[in-house]
């Protein structure tokens, strides 16, 4: 069947779709969320034909749609006004009009392509567009608005929450990605099925035995990892680099990593690691998927002390890595996605949190144990292949009772 995917794509992962293109004339797209290629790799494997529509910021005023296609697959790009309260020339800003501008191009492509089925992600621009289209729709809530809000109150957020609140009432057919976030979608949307995000499971268990073996040697010298998008009270960040100091009074010999916007050097992770007088520290900042997923195989443990997640991709990614994840017990979707209450802390609490790696680190045995069972916590519930498998059933499903 044909389907449209309406959702942020950048070409980082786009690309390997469009192997005759040349990466440094594709547009940037929209990034954050890797996983949507996770989707459409596995889509095109099952040979449907996909159409991934997202938008980026219009460069120099230029407003032209821009379309990329290779076999089964097509990338099409919509530039967004970059200015959410500002002019952009003679347009609104984005916000002004909820979007009006980006929704309507959106939907009119897919009115034009005619899909079987369009798959929206998030409750916003991307869910808006899916309903004006007519066609069998299915929209995937990843967060929740007013949880959103409570942490980054601004004008732009509000009237995030507000268009998320005007589409959820019209969605009949919807699906998140945890238990936690079921009652919130299930307050406004008619029929709500849990699906988890996909992570590609890219290394066998031999191959996770192998890595995991290699670290044993080396767990006097660990590396742990945080990874954040963005720097701030709900992603408790400073609680994570407190933890660490604790942690090298035990074992000096271990180092931090961190990745990810506003962790690079002279970032705002940085300022707080001086404030706290930290060593032996690396800041690295935002980095592609795929090397984020190469440094992961690196990693010792990853510490996530954020203080609420609706799911949490860099979790499965880390798992499905073989590196045990330390998270918080009352972090929303956190403790569903680790399924392991001997990582999960109070992460209000730094010696809660370095008391849990200390303990993996210092015991071979219980390291070896714990990294093996994360990456099957990966493998049986959040594998791409089986993932996607969910979203073509609930297709066929939408497509059926749609009316």
């Amino acid at each position: 069947m044909h389907i449209v995917i309406l959702a942020p794509s950048d070409k980082s992962f786009i690309t390997k779709f469009l192997p005759a293109y040349d990466l440094n004339k594709l547009p940037i797209g929209y990034q954050g969320a890797p996983f949507i290629g996770n989707i459409i790799s596995e889509l095109l494997k099952k040979k449907h034909q996909v159409t991934a529509i997202t938008t980026t910021i219009a460069v120099e005023d230029d407003y032209e749609i821009k379309t990329f296609s290779t076999d089964n697959f097509t990338w099409i790009v919509v530039p967004s006004r970059p200015h959410s309260f500002r002019m952009n020339g003679n347009k609104l800003g984005r916000m002004v009009d909820f979007y009006s501008y980006e929704i309507k191009q959106i939907a009119k492509l897919v009115k034009n392509l005619q899909p079987a089925i369009v798959h929206a992600h998030w409750s916003y621009e991307f869910a808006a567009a899916a309903i004006k289209s007519g066609f069998p729709s299915l929209v995937t809530v990843h967060d929740n608005a007013f949880r959103v809000f409570k942490y980054f109150k601004s004008t732009y957020r509000f009237g995030r929450m507000l268009m998320a609140e005007f589409y959820l009432r019209k969605i009949r057919f919807a699906s998140t990605v945890s238990p936690y976030m079921e009652s919130y979608v299930k307050r406004n949307c008619e029929i709500v099925k849990i699906i988890p995000n996909p992570i590609s499971i890219d290394r066998t268990i031999s191959e996770i035995n192998y890595i995991v073996n290699s670290k044993i040697r080396s767990l006097k010298a660990p590396r742990l990892l945080m990874i954040n998008n963005g720097w701030n009270a709900r992603k408790n960040g400073v609680v994570g680099l407190e933890a660490f100091k604790i942690l090298q009074e035990k074992i000096p010999g271990a180092s931090m990593h961190l990745y990810g916007n506003e962790s690079e050097l002279n970032g705002l992770a940085y300022k707080d690691s001086i404030k706290i007088g930290l060593k032996n520290i690396f800041f690295h900042g935002f980095v592609s998927n795929e090397k984020l997923i190469t440094e992961l195989k690196e990693g010792h443990i990853l510490l996530h002390p954020a203080l609420e997640e609706s799911f949490g991709v860099v979790l499965i990614e880390a798992m499905a890595s073989g590196v045990p994840t330390i998270g918080g017990l009352n972090s929303g979707a956190v403790p569903w996605v680790i399924n392991n209450s001997a990582l999960l802390v109070n992460v209000l609490n730094p010696s809660a949190i370095s008391n849990c790696a200390i303990n993996l680190l210092t015991n071979k045995d219980l390291y070896s144990v714990t990294a093996i069972g994360c990456y099957n916590n990966s493998v049986n519930r959040f594998s791409a292949h089986q993932v996607v498998e969910e979203y073509v059933t609930y297709y066929n499903f939408i497509i059926k009772n749609w009316e």
